[in-house]
């Protein structure tokens, strides 16, 4: 069953006025009366009808069975934003924009300071999200989609979004919908592709064939795919990983965070199957903050670019003035 706390916190992605439990399968709408399904405690707001959820859906529903929830925090992607971008670690109610297998949705719900509600695209990843958080009490998960999230305005206390806001077909939007979302004073923390443009041309080259490489593979069956990049993951160890760590040429080179030659698999196949991706300068992945009404506080390049940013008071003590 859905814990009956989440349902304050819905609301249409439609109207925006709040739900109600027609049963413990449905809600409704008290605006404009659509009934949303309920399934596996998670209210659906969406189906697996895109591309992109499709080929997510299919890596984060590999384990859906297998997973348990943890008895101990799993270093995951927000410890490396912590660690990045420095500030105090989020409390109170928070939300994960995009929570795939929710391993940072399970780590937040073990913090007794923290209540947590993971918004995810695909089937896939809201099931086994699920069954990493199974009798935690402080995780929700939701399936939705990021440019119309159904949750209510200024009402969580912090959020983060890693790298998923890019593979939205409205990347400013999204960011715009997570802002929203916010309590003024609110952090949020945000990860996103970097573009080369700091980079010398044979990296800039290099992304181009990447791209090109996308092209085939984004069409793809994602269980073939994932066999390729399951060959891939050892020679892109050795000709990324490797020389990362032992020359100083190589520092910024992808994938230097592998731990061992058959651990790629998974990465290869984020970066190959996503069939929207959009890449940032420094410049830009602040902007996405900035023009969603946030403050940047501090902006930091990690495999990628990380934004911490925070949502003023004072903006929404002006549009309550109107």
């Amino acid at each position: 069953m859905m814990r009956p706390t989440l349902l304050q916190h819905l609301r249409c992605p439609d109207c925006g006025q709040g739900l109600t439990n027609t049963s413990e399968e449905a809600l409704r709408c008290i605006g404009c009366s659509k009934v949303y399904p309920i399934r596996a405690g998670a209210p659906r707001f969406v189906s697996d009808s895109t591309d992109t959820a499709m080929y997510f859906g299919y890596i984060w529903g590999l384990h859906t069975n297998t997973v348990t929830p943890p008895r101990q925090e799993i270093p995951y992607h927000l410890k490396v934003m912590y660690e990045s971008l420095g500030g105090p670690k989020l409390k109170g109610l928070i939300l994960d924009g995009g929570c795939g297998d929710g391993v940072d949705l399970a780590n937040v719900a073990l913090d007794p300071d923290c209540e947590v509600i993971g918004v995810e695209l695909s089937g896939g990843g809201t099931a086994t999200s699920l069954s990493r958080t199974r009798g935690m009490e402080r995780a929700h998960v939701v399936q939705g989609d990021l440019l119309h999230i159904p949750l209510a305005s200024n009402m969580f206390d912090g959020a983060y979004s890693y790298g998923v806001v890019h593979h939205t077909p409205d990347p400013a939007r999204a960011v715009r919908e997570i802002a929203r979302t916010l309590k003024p004073g609110a952090p949020l923390l945000l990860y996103v592709y970097e573009d080369f443009s700091d980079r010398p041309f044979h990296w800039r080259a290099a992304l181009a064939i990447a791209n090109s490489v996308r092209a085939i593979t984004t069409r793809m069956p994602p269980s073939i795919l994932m066999r390729l990049c399951k060959m891939l993951s050892p020679v892109v160890y050795v000709l990324c990983t490797i020389p990362s760590r032992h020359f100083s040429w190589a520092a910024r080179f992808p994938y230097r965070h592998g731990t061992h030659p058959f651990g790629l698999d998974g990465d290869l196949y984020d970066r190959l199957s996503a069939p929207i991706e959009e890449r940032y300068s420094k410049t830009g992945a602040t902007a996405l903050a900035e023009d969603a009404g946030l403050m940047a506080v501090h902006v930091t390049q990690q495999r990628g670019w990380m934004v911490r940013a925070t949502k003023p008071a004072r903006q929404v003590e002006v549009r309550r003035g109107k």
